[in-house]
């Protein structure tokens, strides 16, 4: 591209010479040329990927599955063999369903609730911001992901490799069919199925052994950067509660998004019967246990009064996203409850 530029730029140059015009149809032409170069300049910076085609080249016929997405359909190997995850609720789902990405997104290091199973998994880039020449290096045949992490860069995503993206990343509860788009796209529905069916099979379990369940208010809350927020019943983490069918506190229960901010002396909006501090230590000001219930204003909560009250791990609770980290909120719950 920068050749083309360049030899394009000597042939202007060359051609104003030659001409014999008056000096503001010059100027015109002068102007004109300039435009043309400086779009053509522009349009080198912009692109990420100079020397790879802007559409890839479609796949033999009988070798692909048609999968429609957030960003269109897209034609994806019947069986792909090298993945990537350009997000991590997307790389959780494919571990469950037994399929190991070569490359996934990192938010500092890989998620730590999925252990050993990223151990040989390539780092892609931070978070929302994949490195498309690493990507490009590993030659993936298919890539996973979310419209709200990737959709502006999904153009050259699937210039790389088909690519396929949930609508929403999980945080607002759908994390169940974002796990079935992916289990479509891994040609793997029958298992991603039974995942779900286990998924549930331990929600109906945990239902016959907690009393009252319907009757127990919950309140999840997140602290931070000193803001205090909740997670309502149209997040991750409150679909799965709401799975197992716990009641939550109004302001929690009734919001509109995912998490709502509120002022510290808004006891009421905090309060539960039980209390599940999310704490997150990458991030300034979250607390831990010792630190809230040690503040003069939350220790008059009753949770707190009760020692009902107890933290939990924010990579799991807000960024898990997906099957395992729901599965470790069960986990979570029965431990809390000595099941």
């Amino acid at each position: 591209m920068l050749l083309l530029w360049l030899v394009l730029a000597t042939s202007l140059a060359i051609g104003i010479r030659r001409l014999r015009i008056s000096g503001f149809r010059r100027f015109l032409w002068l102007s004109v040329s300039a435009c043309l170069l400086l779009s053509l300049l522009m349009s080198c910076a912009s692109d990420p990927l100079p020397n790879l085609p802007q559409q890839r080249s479609p796949l033999a016929k009988g070798t692909f599955l048609s999968i429609e997405h957030a960003m269109g359909t897209s034609q994806v190997p019947i069986q792909a063999q090298r993945v990537i995850a350009v997000d991590t609720a997307a790389l959780d789902a494919a571990l469950a369903l037994g399929v190991k990405p070569i490359g996934s997104v990192i938010y500092n290091q890989f998620p730590t609730y999925l252990g050993d199973q990223t151990e040989g998994i390539a780092p892609v880039g931070e978070g929302t911001q994949p490195n498309l020449e690493t990507i490009l290096s590993l030659k993936p045949d298919l890539i996973l992901g979310s419209k709200i992490s990737s959709g502006k860069i999904y153009k050259h995503l699937d210039r790389i490799a088909p690519t396929v993206l949930t609508e929403g990343s999980g945080r607002d509860g759908e994390w169940q069919d974002n796990f079935r788009l992916f289990a479509k796209a891994l040609n793997k529905e029958s298992e991603g199925q039974q995942v779900l069916t286990d998924y549930q099979l331990r929600v109906k379990a945990l239902q016959q052994q907690l009393e009252d369940v319907d009757q127990t208010v919950v309140s999840v809350v997140a602290t931070g950067q000193g803001r205090i927020g909740l997670y309502t019943s149209n997040s991750f983490s409150g679909s799965v509660l709401e799975d197992i069918g716990f009641d939550r506190p109004s302001k929690q229960k009734n919001a509109k998004g995912y998490a709502v901010q509120i002022a510290r002396e808004d006891l009421d909006s905090l309060n539960g019967d039980l209390l599940l501090l999310i704490h997150n230590p990458q991030i300034s000001g979250s607390f831990d246990y010792d630190g809230f219930v040690s503040d003069p204003l939350w220790s008059k909560l009753s949770a707190v009064q009760n020692k009902k009250i107890y933290e939990v791990n924010g990579e799991v609770w807000t960024a898990g996203r997906n099957v395992q980290a729901a599965n470790q909120i069960l986990d979570d719950i029965a431990r809390i409850f000595a099941i």
